[in-house]
Parts: C-alpha cells; structure tokens; sequence
C-alpha cells in the first residue's frame, strides 16, 4: 500500500460458530467447534455426513429470503459490518463506496434445488431464477441494490483464496483513490451433492473429524457463511471518530502451476509469496506477533504449509503462534479467507490468539506453535493471514494495530 492508509472499521459475520460478531468472538476464544451431521440435504447413501452448517440464521430478517444462501450470508454479514462501522451508505456519495464481494462458487444450492424441476419443464422463468442466484458477483449486486450504491463492484474468483483477494483488492480501491469506502468480503453456500461429492472423490474430505497439523489428520470437512469488512481512509476513520479494528500494511500474491491439489514442496511459491508481502508492507520478520494458518487438515497441505513457514522465517517460526481456525468454522472455502482475516483482527483488539481446535496428538512434519485446543493470552501487534486455493492461488495479507 504506497498512498492512502487503510483502515478496517467494521466487521460482520455468519459462520457455523456464531451468527455476528460478539458471538463468533466468543466461539473463537473457547475453541468451540461447529461440526455437526448434514440437515441441508438427505444423506442416506450419501458418502458425506458432516460438515459445519450454519444454524439459527433467519434469512426473512435480512428481506433475501427468495436468494440463494451464499447471497443472504453476504448481505446479512453487510448489514452488521455496516452498523458496526457506524456507516450510513445514503450519507455517502453513492459513487464512491465501493463493493469488492465474492463467492468461489456462487448459487450451488440453487442450481442444486431446480435443476431436475428446470429439466423436465424448461421454462424461462425458472431458468433466469436460476441464473440470478447462480453466478458469483450477485452477492456484490444484492449489496449494492439494498444500499444504493452505485461506485466501483469487483468480484474475484481465486478459489479458496477468494475471501482475502477481494479483502486485498478493496483495500487498493481505498489506498488508490478510487473510493472512499469499501464493502469487501465473500460468501460461500457450498453443503450440496454436487460439491460435497466432487471433493469426496478428490479424496479431500476427512472421514470423521477436521483435526489441522494433527497426526491423526485425514482432510477439511466443509463449512459455510460469510465475512465483510468495512474498509476506509486511516484520515477517514479519525475524522468519524470511529473505532478502528486494524490497518492493511501489505499483500503479497503468488502460484503454483504444479497440480490443481496440491502446490510443489521445491518451488517455495508460499514462501516467495510471503517474501513480496514482507517486501510490500515494510514488515520485518521480527515484527510479526501472529500467523492465521491456512490450515486445511490434508496430510500433504498441512507438511507443505509447515515447511514453507520454517523456509520464509527461518528461526523467528519457534517464537510466533500460528494456528488455523477451520478446525472451528469448517474449511467455508471461498469465505475463508474474509473471516480469518476478522478473526485476526478481533484477537488483536482483545489480546489472544486464536487456537487450532482439534489438535491432540503432535506430529513431527508439524512442528510449529499452533495454540493447540483453546486460545491463549498475548498481545499482537502485526498478524499475518495466509489462504491458498485449489489450482494453485495463494493470497496473504498484513494487518497491524493502529494506536
């Protein structure tokens, strides 16, 4: 980030561990696990039964309803980082608030609940309906419908790393002058056949529990959701006077072309990603307090993470707490990165770091701190989070307190 500050001031969510802020704060600091059977959908004879689904959400409250899910989780999770931001976007110039929202998959549980309807009697209405929940850019269009915003809406695909390049982007909307405001964020919706099979037979999916760096580890287990932020000018906030979560310092992106699964042990990609964001934010290894782990649960992803770790900071890995919290909320793929970036921020205000729930039995190829079972105590000033994405994406970002 070379010109405007940017500052996080408000944060909205609904995961499978809580349904806004005060409630997934709570979930994170207690090491509470959202797992749970499969109600979304008939699982008998079906491979998959456990996931982390969403509980309790009221989509009649939010007025969206009618919309697939991965649309109302983003614009109920708006409404809140709104209100939490002490935003009104109608005391705004319309033109310059912008929306950076996305989805890795879009409407999957819509297509998934007409397909056969739209089959056997194709009719236009049905299939625009279709359409109109299906692609992934109309979570950015509900948002900006219900706010009237009318500025800059971008929406990135990158897979898992979805939710922390449109973080990434919406803050270079800030930093660069191109709006004032920024709604960034993503949403995903996922828990249907289609999807849950797919990674099935991608040998992906754990068999029972999500246990990240763990021995005992088998693979993600999916979950669901949405996380916004509210993003603005460090000279924005202040003028507001509003509270102030955390400052964007930095990104760094990279690739790997080596397998859509898996990324290359001998190319570093994660590592040389994480050289451009230290080079970027100014950033010394040093300085950082904390690292939000990409942390899927895969044999081979959780080795490849720990080594990359080990290889981009050297000595520094035996001192910074590190840990992943899918374990909790489920791999939410898409909207990952969005919420761990919020649960980076929510540990830097309250003093904690957030911990890898499920990690019991300690294996020798993961060798980090992961703040096993429950949060522990401790100051963080600088965190870093990290998301990588099946066809080799790789997206992280710096934060730092603002005093």
């Amino acid at each position: 980030m070379t010109d405007r500050r940017v500052v996080v001031t408000g944060m909205g969510v609904i995961s499978p561990i809580g349904l806004n802020i005060e409630e997934f704060n709570h979930s994170l600091k207690l090491g509470r696990i959202g797992e749970g059977p499969i109600t979304v959908f008939p699982t008998e004879g079906f491979p998959v039964k456990r996931a982390f689904e969403v509980k309790g959400f009221d989509p009649q409250h939010h007025r969206v309803h009618l919309m697939d899910p991965f649309i109302q989780y983003a614009v109920a999770a708006a409404s809140e980082a709104l209100e939490d931001a002490r935003f009104d976007p109608a005391e705004a110039d319309p033109y310059r608030v912008g929306i950076s929202v996305s989805s890795s998959k879009g409407g999957v549980r819509t297509i998934e609940r007409f397909k056969d309807r739209l089959r056997q009697n194709p009719s236009a209405i049905l299939g625009a309906r279709i359409y109109a929940n299906a692609v992934p850019n109309f979570a950015a269009q509900w948002i900006a419908r219900r706010w009237k915003l009318k500025g800059p809406a971008k929406c990135y695909v990158a897979a898992c790393a979805t939710g922390t390049v449109a973080v990434i982007e919406g803050a270079r909307m800030i930093s660069e002058g191109i709006v004032d405001y920024c709604i960034a964020g993503a949403s995903d919706a996922s828990l249907s056949p289609l999807m849950l099979a797919g990674y099935h037979n991608m040998k992906v999916l754990s068999r029972d529990s999500m246990r990240p760096y763990d021995k005992r580890r088998q693979g993600f287990l999916v979950g669901e959701g949405a996380g916004i932020l509210i993003l603005e000018s460090l000279e924005s906030a202040r003028a507001r006077g509003v509270k102030i979560y955390g400052e964007v310092i930095g990104f760094g992106y990279g690739s790997d072309s080596y397998d859509s699964v898996h990324f290359s042990p001998d190319d570093h990609a994660l590592s040389r990603t994480l050289e451009v964001l230290m080079r970027r934010s100014r950033c010394s290894i040093q300085e950082i307090d904390y690292v939000n782990l990409h942390g899927t649960a895969t044999a081979v992803g959780d080795r490849y993470e720990t080594q990359e770790m080990h290889h981009a900071l050297g000595k520094e890995t035996e001192r910074i707490p590190m840990s992943s919290i899918k374990s909790m909320t489920g791999h939410m793929l898409g909207a990952s990165g969005a919420v761990e970036i919020i649960a980076c921020l929510l540990a830097m205000k309250d003093g904690y770091f957030p911990p890898t729930a499920g990690l019991e039995e300690s294996d020798t190829d993961c060798d980090l701190d992961y703040v096993p079972g429950v949060s522990r105590r401790g100051k963080i000033q600088t965190a870093i989070s990290v998301s990588m994405g099946f066809g080799g994406h790789i997206a992280t970002i710096a934060l730092r307190k603002v005093d």
